[in-house]
């Protein structure tokens, strides 16, 4: 996978309304991008576990939201955050959606459902995970 040449990025604190933020942050660069509104709403879901989660498991550190709407057949958006101690699986063909009777563990597998391609990777401290879906 390339990287991206035109990632815009924003930094949030690790705090439950960031959420929200990067939600709008994405779904606003994906709709200047006249992306489909299949894929603004499957991005929105994706940003919306992957925050949430940061803000629940991370160590605190803030939260860099990025997004690629414009380069390629792809559109790209990744997640960073600070961690201390458990990781998820770095394997994303690992991440499977609980049953319904658990009381959590459906976001993984949720952006796994809906990404077409995603990365995981831990870089000086920082969880790293990327989502493209094709245009």
């Amino acid at each position: 996978m390339n990287a991206p040449v035109d990632l815009l990025l924003r930094s949030y604190p690790s705090t439950p309304p960031t959420a929200r933020a990067a939600r709008n942050f994405v779904v606003a660069q994906l709709r200047r991008a006249a992306a489909s509104e299949d894929a603004v709403a499957d991005f929105e879901l994706i940003v919306s576990e992957l925050v949430t989660n940061s803000v629940q498991y991370g160590n605190g550190a803030e939260i860099v939201v990025g997004v690629d709407a414009v380069t390629g057949d792809w559109y790209t958006v990744s997640i960073s955050s600070g961690v201390d101690g458990a990781l998820p699986p770095l394997d994303p063909t690992s991440w499977t959606v609980a049953d319904a009777e658990m009381r959590s563990g459906r976001g993984l597998g949720i952006v796994h459902s809906l990404a077409d391609d995603i990365s995981v990777a831990v870089n000086d401290g920082r969880l790293v995970i990327v989502c493209r879906r094709r245009r």
